[in-house]
């Protein structure tokens, strides 16, 4: 529920669990979700992706500028979730660490590449 004299600001919010489904579609959420997840998909030629880094990630303990992602795949970190903070447009010397949540703009295949080098194994 947003607030009348600031239409930017949430006043209240409303939790629904699984046994609300038939309400939430009502309420339209999955035209939201898919909206949004066309969004995150491809935007003419720009993609946007949330990569999360498992323990095992060769990106776990590696500075962003040491990892060199954006010279080698072209796709750019330009955020970082960590426990629930969100860390924006992060340093060359931003040290990733597991569970970090990696926001990454690119091409698609940039982000494919990008995830290539951080996933596990």
């Amino acid at each position: 529920m947003y607030d009348q004299h600031d239409p930017d600001r949430c006043s209240a919010q409303i939790q629904f669990g699984a046994a609300d489904a038939t309400l939430t579609e009502l309420l339209g959420a999955s035209v939201v979700t898919e909206a949004v997840l066309a969004v995150q998909q491809q935007i003419e030629g720009l993609a946007i992706e949330w990569i999360t880094l498992d323990a095992g990630s060769p990106a776990v303990g590696i500075t962003i500028g040491d990892g060199q992602y954006r010279t080698h795949t072209g796709a750019s970190i330009v955020a970082v979730l960590r426990a629930g903070t969100a860390v924006p447009a992060p340093g060359p010397e931003f040290a990733l660490q597991a569970a970090d949540v990696v926001v990454a703009v690119g091409t698609v295949l940039g982000i494919g590449a990008l995830r290539s080098l951080v996933a596990t194994g």
